[in-house]
């Protein structure tokens, strides 16, 4: 299984109805992709200097996780959060668990 670890700073000024979209849609796509076991996705409590949003989605193994990031489904996703996050804030790491 593959733990897909994603995170995310927003642009200033980007309103919270907007992230919280973000993650609805992404929480939205469980059930959708194949080999997408889970998907859970949240905004930041507010601790400073801690990224704004972010996701841990657990996935069946490497291919399902080539087959998600390929989707249209999560490239319209991530396109929307393309539109508010900051350019360069984002951490992804992918676990073998």
């Amino acid at each position: 299984m593959i733990r897909h670890i994603v995170l995310f700073r927003v642009s200033e000024g980007t309103p919270l109805e907007r992230v919280q979209e973000a993650v609805d849609r992404l929480e939205a796509l469980v059930g959708v992709i194949p080999g997408l076991r889970s998907l859970r996705a949240g905004i930041d409590i507010g601790i400073e200097g801690n990224f704004d949003f972010g996701l841990v989605a657990e996935l069946e193994d490497r291919a399902a996780l080539e087959v998600f990031s390929k989707d249209a489904t999560h490239i319209d996703v991530a396109m929307y959060i393309l539109e508010f996050r900051k350019n360069t804030d984002i951490a992804i790491l992918d676990l073998e668990i």
